[in-house]
């Protein structure tokens, strides 16, 4: 009668165990549908294609006074929806082409949509310490790594030359200015680590830092980067060991 008992317990146990487990995978898909429709509905509205007549494609030299992004966005529309954007992401031939957020923490948008709804998949969105205008020596921007691709995931392709080699650039723009971005390093590495100093007491500790970047990175660049220039480290979540984040690091340059 007892055997009977534990039995059947375990059984209850198992079955309310599975019930919880597949809920919590519907809901995590729901999520992870409801983020991809939001964001593509976002960029529909947002986003739309340069004025070709003078853009310059992504492989002119980066100090062609007349290039410029090859996306235009309407941050005024942006700032309307959630006054807590800063800027737009966007990378040619990739899935990133999000908006960037920020808040006083950098945690909020782990866990929230660019609307602020929540979410699992997140958002984009940049360092609480960093100035939304690159004006930092080094601006962090972080996403997730989604299992649908989407976000930061493409990120990790950069392990890979021929996939920097097709993606050597992305671009990010403000309501104020656009700035390219040319890759120039790539690696993983804790999430604790040297990659995300902000601010450096002096000028050798940055050109010490800037030759570790180049070390330590899976791919060759020919991309020139001084300590007279700022970089943009995006960051999203590695998993060959605990705590891992992926890196791309690229220079900066201001376009307009």
């Amino acid at each position: 009668m007892k055997k009977k008992f534990i039995f059947k317990t375990v059984a209850v146990l198992c079955a309310a165990a599975c019930v919880v487990s597949v809920t919590q995978v519907l809901r995590i898909r729901h999520e992870y549908k409801q983020g991809v429709e939001e964001y593509n509905h976002l960029a529909d509205i947002l986003v739309s294609p340069a004025d070709t007549s003078i853009y310059v494609t992504k492989n002119a030299p980066a100090e062609s006074e007349t290039e410029q992004a090859p996306i235009d966005v309407n941050f005024e529309l942006l700032r309307e929806m959630n006054a807590n954007a800063v800027g737009w992401l966007y990378c040619e031939g990739t899935l990133i082409n999000y908006p960037v957020m920020q808040s006083s923490d950098n945690s909020y948008y782990l866990k929230h949509l660019y609307n602020d709804q929540t979410n699992s998949s997140g958002a984009i969105f940049m360092d609480a310490q960093n100035a939304p205008d690159m004006s930092n020596v080094n601006t962090i921007i972080y996403g997730h790594n989604m299992k649908n691709g989407t976000m930061f995931t493409s990120l990790m392709n950069y392990s890979q030359q021929w996939y920097y080699n097709q993606h050597p650039v992305l671009y990010y723009l403000t309501e104020e200015h656009d700035y390219r971005i040319d890759v120039f390093a790539s690696y993983e590495t804790s999430d604790g680590s040297e990659a995300f100093t902000v601010f450096f007491d002096s000028e050798p500790t940055y050109a010490n830092f800037l030759q570790q970047r180049r070390d330590l990175s899976q791919i060759s660049s020919s991309v020139p980067v001084s300590t007279e220039d700022n970089i943009v480290t995006l960051a999203t979540c590695g998993y060959n060991f605990k705590n891992s984040r992926y890196v791309v690091q690229g220079k900066v340059t201001q376009l307009n």
